[in-house]
C-alpha cells in the first residue's frame, strides 16, 4: 500500500529506567544492517516480567522498500507463518514470520525459535498464513492480519529483558505522540512478535509502518490491556541518526 510515513520514531540502544505500570506499553524493534540485508524483531512491550502476550490484530504494516518483506521459496517459509514443528525447523533468519513469543522461552545453541504456540488469526482469507504450491510469497502484509498464541501460559511467553537483545541493534520504540498510540520508551521487557527482513536494503533509505492492537495479561493487577501501538523506523533523512547509533554488519542471531 503507497503510504507517506513521517519519522516519528524515538531512537536508542538500550532501554533505560522502567515502567511501574504493567500491561502492553506499545511496540519496540531492535533493527540491524547484515551486508546486504535489513533485520528487525519486533517485541511487544509490556510492563512486568510476568506479563503475557495473547495476540496482535488489526494491523497495518508495511514498507517503502521495493520488493516488501523478504520470504524465502518453499510453502514453509514463504508466509507468515512460522515453520516452528521442532527445533529442525527450516526457518533460517534471513526469512519473514510472525511469533507468539521464542520457542521454550529462550535461547537454544545460541539461537532463538518461534513459538510452536503461534497461530493465524480467524479473521484470514488467503494464502499469507497456510501457503499452497500456486500462492506467491507473501511479502505484502493483507490488511488486518492476526496472529496469536495458543497457550498463554506456556514458556513461550515469557517476557525477556529487551537491553541484552538491543546489544548490536539499533532501538525503535513506538510513539506515544501517534494518535491513538501508547510509547515504548523506557520499557525493559518484551515478547517476540515479529521477525522482518528486506533483502538488497539498507536500512538509512527505507521505512517500515507498524501499527496493531495487542492485547497482554498484566499478571500483576490479573487484568487484560488492549491498546494500539504503532512504529515508523525511519529512513531518508535520518542517516546520521542511524550511523550514530552504531549499527553493525555482524552476521545477526539467528532470531526464530
Amino acid at each position: 500500500m503507497s503510504r507517506q510515513l513521517f519519522v516519528i520514531a524515538t531512537l536508542g540502544t538500550a532501554a533505560v529506567g522502567g515502567s511501574a505500570e504493567g500491561g502492553f506499553l506499545g511496540f519496540v524493534a531492535l533493527a540491524k544492517q547484515s551486508g546486504s540485508y535489513v533485520f528487525v524483531d519486533v517485541y511487544t512491550a509490556v510492563g512486568n516480567a510476568s506479563d503475557k502476550f495473547l495476540n496482535v490484530y488489526e494491523t497495518d504494516i508495511s514498507t517503502t522498500h521495493v520488493g516488501g518483506f523478504y520470504q524465502q521459496p518453499g510453502l514453509a517459509t514463504k508466509t507468515w507463518k512460522p515453520d516452528a514443528a521442532n527445533f529442525n525447523s527450516t526457518r533460517s533468519s534471513v526469512d519473514s514470520f510472525m511469533t507468539a513469543g521464542t520457542y521454550s522461552g529462550a535461547a537454544y545453541g545460541g539461537e532463538y525459535y518461534a513459538s510452536t504456540n503461534t497461530y493465524g488469526g480467524p479473521n484470514l482469507s488467503d494464502t499469507s498464513w497456510n501457503g499452497t504450491p500456486a500462492s506467491p510469497a507473501a511479502t505484502t502484509f493483507p490488511a488486518n492480519l492476526g496472529w496469536y498464541t495458543g497457550h498463554p501460559t506456556s514458556v513461550d511467553n515469557n517476557a525477556q529483558l529487551l537491553a541484552p537483545l538491543a546489544v548490536g541493534y539499533t532501538r525503535f520504540d513506538s510513539s506515544g505522540n501517534t494518535p491513538g498510540s501508547v510509547g515504548s520508551a523506557g520499557a525493559q521487557y518484551g515478547i517476540w512478535c515479529s521477525h522482518l527482513v528486506l533483502a538488497n536494503a539498507t536500512l538509512a533509505n527505507l521505512q517500515i509502518y507498524y501499527s496493531a492492537v495487542a492485547p497482554t495479561r498484566d499478571d500483576v493487577s490479573n487484568t487484560t490491556d488492549s491498546r494500539r501501538g504503532t512504529l515508523i523506523i525511519p529512513a531518508a533523512g535520518t542517516l546520521a541518526l542511524v550511523s550514530a547509533a552504531g549499527l553493525t554488519s555482524r552476521r545477526p542471531r539467528n532470531r526464530r
